[in-house]
């Protein structure tokens, strides 16, 4: 009769701990996704702004090359915009942060560098983009298909 009780007891027990460390997962990722937002100036008054395109294919590629991407945009409000801050979801892309901020009407270019060595495969990336526009993060993505090198 021990055995069930047992059973049930480990079972209960390694529930409990997936859901801890779900959830101080969750908690981990939210503190770095807020240290990312915290840059932000919240002092400089909100503006809009138009993609070109916020998603790119960028079709096959050789194991090794370089890729470069642009996202280009317009700032489409009355007030001045400023990229505070670009990071990409891991170390392969490289950004190019904006120096300067952007008019009203002007256009702009956010810059990036995928690197494809050891990246074979299907690689989805993300670049998230802090600017002062009413949401302060968006998210450009490209996606490319790393070819093997023979």
């Amino acid at each position: 009769m021990k055995s069930p009780v047992v059973i049930l007891s480990l079972f209960l027990l390694a529930s409990l701990s997936i859901i801890v460390t779900n959830r101080v997962n969750k908690i981990q990722n939210k503190g770095k996704q807020n240290r990312f937002e915290n840059r932000i100036d919240r002092s400089i008054p909100p503006t809009t702004v138009e993609w070109t395109d916020t998603v790119q294919n960028l079709g096959k590629v050789i194991e090794g090359t370089q890729v470069n991407v642009q996202f280009k945009f317009k700032n489409t409000g009355s007030r001045m915009m400023v990229v505070t801050d670009v990071a990409a979801s891991c170390g392969c892309t490289i950004v190019e942060k904006p120096q300067k901020p952007f008019s009203p009407n002007e256009i702009g270019t956010i810059n990036a560098t995928f690197d494809s060595k050891n990246r074979v495969g299907i690689n989805h990336k993300v670049l998230s983009v802090l600017i002062n526009t009413e949401r302060r993060v968006q998210e450009l993505k490209f996606d490319v298909e790393v070819i093997a090198a023979k």
